[in-house]
């Protein structure tokens, strides 16, 4: 085993003692002309780390009263416990964080979270723009770590919508238009009406309806607690 394989390989056992369900590797400098967000290409993050961990948390995970701060700040604590791990190996780490918003107005952060789940092989883009993995549809939460620490990356999925377009029919606000793409849409703007979309504010009609959707979602870390007990 290769020194990248079995640094990737440890920290895949890490992120999973820390109880994250979705790991992966993304190489940034597949992204160029990649819509990423506020990023400035080469001049900018993606010019300055190679490697994206990107680690991603099943919605409900912690309850189904648990709200989105609640699973915003689990996966802060299981970055932290990634990054702890990279500067024990005199590796820095910037952590992309969930909720990092440096244009309000178009809601868009420095690096997309998206982008990095999908490069990193931990779905596809849906028609809703949401990532879709085959383990748990649209229904979970990303953060990632960038890092410059030689990894094992992932191999981008393979788009499996087809011609499905429940997410886009089923939008109370009708926020998505119905756009063909293979891998991701040349503009956000083509896609989706930011303004209208109400995914901030609790709608959930997109992840409801995708047939990806597990049903029932799995069990969550409350659940298996209980059944310990």
């Amino acid at each position: 085993m290769n020194e990248a394989k079995r640094e990737t390989e440890a920290l895949r056992e890490l992120a999973k003692d820390l109880g994250i369900d979705l790991f992966g590797v993304a190489d940034l400098r597949r992204l160029q002309g990649m819509p990423t967000g506020l990023d400035g290409g080469p001049a900018g993050l993606t010019g300055m780390f190679r490697f994206a961990i990107v680690l991603g948390a099943q919605l409900h995970k912690l309850g189904k009263k648990a709200t989105g701060d609640d699973h915003c700040l689990f996966l802060e604590r299981a970055a932290l416990g990634i990054s702890g791990y990279l500067e024990g190996r005199k590796d820095r780490a910037l952590i992309v964080h969930p909720e990092d918003e440096f244009d309000p107005v178009r809601r868009l952060g420095l690096l997309s979270l998206k982008v990095l789940a999908k490069e990193a092989g931990l779905g596809w883009q849906g028609r809703s723009l949401l990532i879709v993995s085959p383990e748990f549809g649209p229904v979970h939460r990303w953060i990632a770590l960038l890092t410059n620490l030689e990894l094992e990356t992932g191999a981008p999925m393979e788009n499996r919508c087809g011609d499905c377009s429940r997410c886009v029919d089923s939008c109370p606000q009708q926020a998505l238009k119905l756009v063909p793409f293979a891998d991701h849409p040349e503009r956000r703007e083509d896609v989706l009406n930011v303004s209208a979309c109400r995914g901030d504010d609790g709608c959930l009609a997109c992840l409801e309806v995708c047939p990806w959707r597990p049903d029932p979602l799995p069990e969550s870390i409350e659940q298996a607690r209980s059944a310990e007990l």
